[in-house]
């Protein structure tokens, strides 16, 4: 495929076709999201890897695998980096020769409604959570600690300092977000519509966490 951009980087035809091949190696390897940069720096052994070749490497792949396209594979910007996963079109064969059911991975209602609380309020608090939900919510934000959903990220100026939470690069993941400002609606978490209504509600009204 011509690449008239190569140009720029100075590189060879059958030198960016390796390069671009290891990309593509590294992605599929991979089992989260790799940046531009991680890329760039695993590549860059005996002759380093301009992060611009990198680039043009993953437009060529980004083309090859698209969101959505015919192939089992697409090539998504996911957590600040990007990702081979397979196409969700292909869930059902998937599961069936893992022998999984559809919702093998899914959070518990309580667990999912804390992990919508903190990724629209974050940084949020247990006590700030507590609130919200009406009950304590210690053993669901456990859960999404060991799933590495969330992570403390701080602790709150106020009496007692409070541990704060904030989600991760797995959260982003999970849910398909390039980051955060790709978060979707409530719509996009697994509660029932009245859980929904209450949550837009509460969230209206709630101030900073203490």
């Amino acid at each position: 495929m011509e690449n008239p951009a190569l140009d720029r980087f100075e590189e060879s035809q059958p030198r960016f076709a390796t390069i671009k091949k290891n990309v593509e190696a590294l992605l599929f390897a991979s089992g989260s999201p790799l940046t531009v940069q991680t890329l760039a720096s695993a590549l860059s052994g005996s002759e380093p890897v301009a992060v611009a070749t990198i680039e043009a490497a993953l437009a060529e792949l980004e083309l090859e695998f698209p969101r959505g396209g015919d192939r089992g594979f697409e090539l998504v910007r996911l957590a600040g980096g990007w990702a081979l996963r397979t196409s969700p079109s292909c869930q059902v064969a998937v599961s069936a020769l893992f022998e999984l059911p559809d919702d093998v991975s899914r959070l518990s209602p309580a667990a999912v409604e804390v992990l919508a609380i903190i990724a629209y309020l974050q940084p949020a608090s247990r006590r700030q959570i507590a609130e919200i939900r009406g009950v304590n919510s210690d053993s669901p934000v456990q859960k999404l600690l060991e799933r590495e959903l969330i992570t403390e990220v701080g602790r709150a100026q106020s009496a007692g300092s409070a541990v704060l939470y904030g989600t991760t690069p797995r959260f982003e993941a999970m849910y398909g977000l390039a980051d955060l400002d790709d978060l979707p609606g409530l719509e996009g978490f697994a509660v029932t519509e009245e859980q929904k209504d209450d949550l837009r509600r509460r969230l209206g009204l709630l101030g900073a966490p203490e």
